[in-house]
């Protein structure tokens, strides 16, 4: 803007609420900083309102949107820049220019392929490495503060991770309870004693439990008593048979007596060490709120290295580049090429130094419209102006334009 062009918009009348007395409010009341409403008179123009809006990285972009027709103020399409905004107005930019706007710059294609290159890189040794030391890998990861780790960088991945571990000790936790059937323990009963022979006592059986030791070995001297087959023949089929037969199959009342006594207390074994091994599952899970998993076996057994990427193939086609890490799908920057900014969206670096929304304009990000509510005003310790310099430089500012400026 001309210096000539800004002293037709200057106005030494500047907008303010008034204080209330000191004694009335009770304590002292800050002074209101008139001084910094010294260019209020700009803030009403539409290209520094969509600048103000974080609609535009900059006043210069905000006016190429304008002039290229992608702002709406009340529905109406405005090219002019220095449009005077009023009380009430609603003003619009298209969607994607806000996001090319406060969007991370997308890079080229060589640009992305030079840094999934490096990274694919990266990802293999780690993978070759975590095969070869999987445990020290795994506690160097675990040691790894949360901000530097990329693959467990949210929290919604945390707890899929902690999910996927507890489900995992829930398949383990069924696949010993299918496994632990009558048969099985009666095989495992017979094995012991054949090993231990006569120096058999009851705490050979103490993988079963210390309060199933000596029902295990009551089967064993059961068996004994009657010279049963299965005493030199117990292999899993032998112990099935043994006991799918039926009371009628049984040659003498003796014999049944002692299927059935061997089966109650298989029976009450099975049961206690089905409960055993759902309350050791239970025991091992992580609560939702776990941070970290412990180390399991399947952790490097899991990970797959990545294919290095054909130059060439790729610049002459990019539809044909498939990167899959597990902190990114498609090329970097560029996971929808046809989109003019970085992709997946990504702010820009710098934009916090500008996220400061204006309390006289309410703004909605999701659909990129804005209200302007009114002309900015200053308060008791406080301006609507949003501005860089102190308070001394716009009271020389406003005394040189309300001199010279009419």
């Amino acid at each position: 803007m001309t210096e000539s062009r800004w002293k037709t918009l200057f106005n030494p009348s500047l907008e303010t609420v008034a204080q209330l007395d000191a004694s009335l409010k009770g304590s002292k009341v800050d002074p209101t900083p008139m001084a910094l409403q010294t260019f209020a008179s700009l803030e009403k123009r539409l290209e520094l309102a969509l600048f103000r809006s974080m609609f535009a990285s900059s006043v210069r972009q905000a006016r190429e949107f304008i002039l290229g027709g992608h702002v709406k103020v009340n529905g109406v399409v405005i090219k002019h820049p220095s449009f005077p905004l009023q009380a009430g107005d609603i003003f619009s930019v298209k969607p994607e220019k806000v996001l090319l706007a406060m969007g991370r710059v997308k890079p080229s294609l060589e640009q992305s392929i030079k840094v999934d290159s490096k990274q694919i890189t990266a990802w293999n040794k780690y993978v070759q490495a975590a095969k070869s030391n999987p445990r020290d890998v795994w506690q160097l990861k675990q040691a790894k503060p949360e901000s530097l780790d990329t693959i467990n960088a949210t929290s919604v991945t945390r707890k899929n991770s902690v999910k996927s571990y507890n489900e995992l000790l829930d398949q383990k936790m069924i696949k010993k309870q299918n496994d632990t059937t009558r048969e099985a323990i009666l095989t495992r009963i017979l094995s012991i004693s054949q090993q231990k022979g006569e120096e058999l006592v009851a705490k050979d059986f103490a993988e079963f439990g210390e309060s199933e030791t000596h029902k295990c070995l009551s089967i064993h001297e059961q068996l004994s008593k009657e010279k049963h087959a299965l005493l030199s023949k117990f292999s899993l089929e032998d112990s099935k048979t043994f006991i799918s037969k039926k009371k009628p199959e049984f040659e003498t009342q003796a014999e049944r007596h002692l299927a059935v006594s061997v089966k109650q207390l298989l029976s009450e074994i099975q049961k206690s060490k089905l409960e055993a091994i759902r309350i050791s599952s239970q025991e091992s899970k992580l609560p939702e709120s776990s941070k970290t998993a412990p180390f399991t076996t399947e952790f490097a057994s899991k990970l797959k290295g990545h294919a290095k990427l054909n130059k060439d193939v790729i610049l002459e086609d990019e539809s044909k580049a498939h990167v899959n890490l597990p902190w990114q799908r498609g090329l970097f920057g560029r996971q929808t090429p046809s989109k003019p900014y970085f992709s997946p969206w990504t702010p820009r670096p710098f934009i916090g130094c500008f996220a400061i929304l204006p309390a006289h304009i309410e703004i909605s990000f999701n659909t990129c419209h804005a209200v302007y509510l009114r002309d900015p005003i200053a308060r008791p310790g406080q301006s609507e102006v949003i501005t860089p310099l102190p308070d001394h430089v716009h009271e020389r500012a406003y005394m040189y334009y309300a001199r010279k400026g009419m």
